[in-house]
C-alpha cells in the first residue's frame, strides 16, 4: 500500500465523550439550519419528515446555499425529495423548498436485482454525493440523483442502478428555475430519454447558458467523478472504480487528492481526467462517515471526518491540518455538544456526520474561512464557520467585544433554533426554550496553570428546566471549576466533588463573577454577590485551556455508546421534544481573562 496521507495524532479520540476528549477549535461557531418537527412542520419546512441528511454547502452571489435529503422517517425511505434553503449570512436561513420533487417512473427497462415489492412504476427516492457546480459562464447548477429502491436488503438509491441525475439552475438572488432537466440518464441500469418521460435532457432546454454550464461540468473530471456510486455501472464516464462520497482538493497543477469514506484515498496527476485505484490509509481513522478535504484560506490543508471506527456512533467531526495536503496533526474537535436524537427511524446513525464544505470548483466565500455543514442524527442540518487558521491555541488575555448583529470573533458559539446565542452593542444574549439542547459560549485561553476569568451577566429569566452553568476546563474536557445558577434564585458552586449552594441570586440582576485559579494548589477563588471563597479542585488537572457559559449544565438524554440509530423504532418520539419550553434569556456583557506567565510561555 502507498501512503498517500499520514495523519499524526498522539492519541485516539474518545467516543465516550460528545467532542471526543480533543481540544476543541478556537472560534467555531455552530448554527443548526433546520430543526425538525414531525408534529409541527410549519416550525420547520412545512412537511414535517424526520429523515434530514447529507448537506450539501455552496456559496454564490453573497448567498449561502445548502442543499439536503429529506423523507419521512427512515434512510432511503420511499417516497423522498431533495430540499434546498438559502441564507444571507450562514446563521438565519430561509423555510426549506423542494428542490427535486418525488416522481414516479417506469420499471419495466430496470436492469436491477429485483423483488416482489418492485412495482410497475416506483416512486423515486433522491440521492446525491455532489450537489452544486458554478461554471465559467457564471450559471450555479443543482444537481441530484433519482434513485430507486424497491427492498431495502436488494436495493438503494446510490446501488447504481437507479434512473438518473438531474439539474436544475439557481439564479443569482437563491431562487430556482422552474425547470429540472436530465444531465445524465443511467443507461447501464436501463434508464434513457426515450422510456423515462420524467425530465427532459438538458441539451433540450432553451437556456443556452444552462446548457453550455452542464457541457462544463461533463467536461470536469473531478467533479463528474464525485458521481461514482450512483453510476458505478457506466464504464464510459469511470473506467477506474472509485470510492463512495468523495471529496477533493488539488495539491498542484498535476496532483489532486480524492478522499472517500473508510480511509480511502486515490490520486489524479492529470487534472482529474483518470484516477488511481483508492487504496485505505491506515493512519486515517474512520468508518462510513464522510471525509472533507480542502484547501484553506491560508494555504495550508485541512481535513475533516468522525475518527472512530464505530460507524453507529459518529462524534465528534474533528479536523486535522497539513502544509502539504499529505501530511496532517494537531486533531481538534469542530463538534463539542449535540443534542440526543428525538425520532426513531432506520438507519438514523447518530452524531454530527457527512459533512461537506464549499468546493474548491466553486466560489469561496470572502472572509476566507471554512464553512462546513452537516446533519446531527441523520434529522437535523447544521452549518459551523471555523475561522482559519485553523488552531486550538487562545490568547493569554483578551475581553469580550459586542457589535449590534455581528458574535464576536474567537469564541466559540453553539446556537441551536431554540437556542440562539445573539449580538447586542454592548452584549451577548443566550435564549434557551430547547427541551433537548442548550445555547453554548466557550473561549479557548492560552493553555496555564493560573489565571482569572471575570464575567458580569444577568439572569434575566430562567426556566424550570435552566440551569446557567460556567465551567472551567483543560483540553481533555475535565472540569475542576463549575458555578450553576439555578432556577431557585440560588447560585452553586461545584468544589471538592460536591455541589453546594452559595449565595442567592435575583432576577434581573446584574452580576460580577471573578473566578482565580491555580492548578499547582488543585484551588480556585470564586468572588460574587458580595463574598468570596475558596474551593478544591473537581477534577485533577495540568492546566486550563478554556472556559464555557451553557443554559443548561447538561443536555438532557444525552447519546450514549448505548444507543443504536440503526434499528432505530420508528414510533420512537422524545416525550415533548416537539413543544419549545419556557424561555431561559440571559444576557452577557463582559467577559474577561488573564493567563500567569510561566516559564513555558515567558
Amino acid at each position: 500500500m502507498q501512503e498517500m496521507i499520514h495523519v499524526d495524532h498522539p492519541h485516539m479520540a474518545d467516543n465516550r465523550f460528545q467532542d471526543g476528549a480533543l481540544p476543541h477549535l478556537t472560534g467555531v461557531q455552530s448554527f443548526q439550519v433546520l430543526r425538525c418537527n414531525r408534529r409541527h412542520p410549519e416550525w420547520a419546512d412545512d412537511i414535517g419528515w424526520t429523515y434530514n441528511h447529507a448537506a450539501m454547502l455552496a456559496w454564490y452571489n453573497g448567498l449561502f446555499l445548502c442543499e439536503y435529503l429529506s423523507n419521512p422517517v427512515s434512510e432511503h425511505e420511499v417516497p423522498g425529495h431533495t430540499m434546498l434553503t438559502v441564507s444571507r449570512d450562514g446563521i438565519h436561513w430561509d423555510k426549506p423548498q423542494i428542490a427535486f420533487p418525488e416522481v414516479e417512473v417506469p420499471t419495466a427497462q430496470y436492469k436491477g436485482p429485483r423483488s416482489p415489492e418492485l412495482r410497475d412504476r416506483m416512486l423515486t427516492v433522491p440521492h446525491q454525493r455532489m450537489g452544486f457546480f458554478h461554471a465559467a459562464n457564471g450559471v450555479m447548477l443543482m444537481l441530484s440523483f433519482y434513485g430507486i429502491v424497491h427492498d431495502r436488503h436488494k436495493s438503494a438509491p446510490c446501488d447504481g442502478w437507479g434512473v438518473g441525475r438531474a439539474v436544475r439552475r439557481i439564479y443569482p438572488d437563491g431562487s430556482m428555475g422552474a425547470d429540472i432537466y436530465f444531465l445524465i440518464y443511467n443507461e447501464p441500469a436501463g434508464y434513457t430519454e426515450e422510456n423515462t418521460p420524467v425530465f427532459a435532457p438538458f441539451r433540450k432546454s432553451r437556456d443556452s447558458e444552462l446548457i453550455a454550464a452542464c457541457e462544463e461540468l461533463l467536461r470536469n473530471g473531478a467533479c463528474m467523478r464525485q458521481m461514482y456510486e450512483e453510476q458505478r455501472f457506466d464504464e464510459a464516464l469511470f473506467p477506474t472504480p472509485a470510492g463512495e462520497a468523495l471529496s477533493y482538493y488539488t495539491v498542484r497543477e498535476d496532483e489532486i487528492i480524492g478522499m472517500y469514506k473508510k480511509g480511502l484515498v486515490s490520486v489524479s496527476r492529470d487534472g482529474g481526467a483518470t484516477w488511481s485505484l483508492p487504496e485505505r490509509q491506515g493512519s486515517v481513522c474512520t468508518a462510513t462517515g464522510k471525509v472533507w478535504g480542502q484547501k484553506t484560506g491560508d494555504g495550508r490543508y485541512t481535513l475533516m471526518y468522525n475518527p472512530t471506527t464505530d460507524g453507529q456512533h459518529r462524534w465528534p467531526i474533528a479536523a486535522v491540518t497539513g502544509a502539504d495536503g499529505h501530511h496532517f496533526d494537531g486533531m481538534a474537535a469542530v463538534t463539542g455538544d449535540m443534542s440526543p436524537q428525538r425520532y426513531g427511524g432506520l438507519d438514523k446513525n447518530l452524531g454530527p456526520q457527512y459533512m461537506r464544505g464549499i468546493a474548491e470548483c466553486n466560489p469561496q466565500t470572502p472572509d476566507g474561512h471554512v464553512w462546513l455543514a452537516y446533519s446531527n442524527n441523520k434529522e437535523d442540518i447544521w452549518i459551523s464557520r471555523i475561522p482559519v487558521p485553523l488552531t486550538a491555541e487562545g490568547s493569554a488575555e483578551g475581553s469580550l467585544t459586542c457589535r449590534a448583529g455581528l458574535l464576536p470573533e474567537g469564541f466559540g458559539i453553539y446556537a441551536p433554533v431554540w437556542a440562539p446565542v445573539e449580538a447586542g452593542e454592548n452584549a451577548l444574549t443566550l435564549r434557551d426554550k430547547d427541551p433537548y439542547d442548550r445555547a453554548v459560549v466557550e473561549r479557548n485561553i492560552r493553555r496555564g496553570k493560573a489565571g482569572r476569568v471575570h464575567l458580569t451577566l444577568t439572569v434575566e429569566r430562567l426556566s424550570r428546566e435552566g440551569s446557567l452553568t460556567f465551567e472551567m476546563q483543560d483540553d481533555q474536557g475535565r472540569t475542576p471549576i463549575r458555578l450553576v445558577f439555578m432556577p431557585d434564585g440560588v447560585l452553586r458552586v461545584r468544589g471538592d466533588g460536591r455541589t453546594d449552594p452559595w449565595q442567592p441570586y435575583q432576577a434581573g440582576q446584574a452580576i460580577d463573577i471573578d473566578v482565580a485559579y491555580d492548578c499547582d494548589s488543585r484551588r480556585f477563588t470564586a468572588k460574587a454577590l458580595g463574598a468570596e471563597k475558596s474551593f478544591g479542585f473537581s477534577a485533577a488537572v495540568d492546566d486550563i485551556t478554556r472556559f464555557r457559559l451553557m443554559s443548561k449544565e447538561k443536555i438532557p438524554r444525552l447519546s450514549t455508546l448505548d444507543d443504536v440509530g440503526k434499528w432505530g423504532a420508528k414510533e420512537q418520539i422524545l416525550p415533548g421534544g416537539e413543544e419549545p419550553t419556557e424561555e431561559t434569556v440571559v444576557f452577557v456583557t463582559a467577559m474577561k481573562w488573564k493567563v500567569e506567565e510561566t516559564e513555558e510561555h515567558a
